[in-house]
């Protein structure tokens, strides 16, 4: 049994990707353009959703 769930690397990692683009983007081009990025913050938080019911599934 693997002791890393891939689900929780992935979406740890595109959240904080994400997070850190985002501001890059606010504080440097413009705020407007920046918010095309937060579109995708329900991806990863969907993805780690999933890695929980991997981890944890019902019975």
């Amino acid at each position: 049994m693997k002791k890393r769930n891939p689900y929780y690397v992935t979406g740890i990692a595109g959240l904080i990707i994400n997070l850190l683009l985002y501001f890059v983007l606010f504080f440097t081009v413009d705020p407007y353009f920046a918010s095309i990025v937060t579109a995708f913050f329900p991806v990863w938080i969907i993805i780690l959703v999933v890695g929980y019911r991997k981890e944890h599934p019902r019975r």
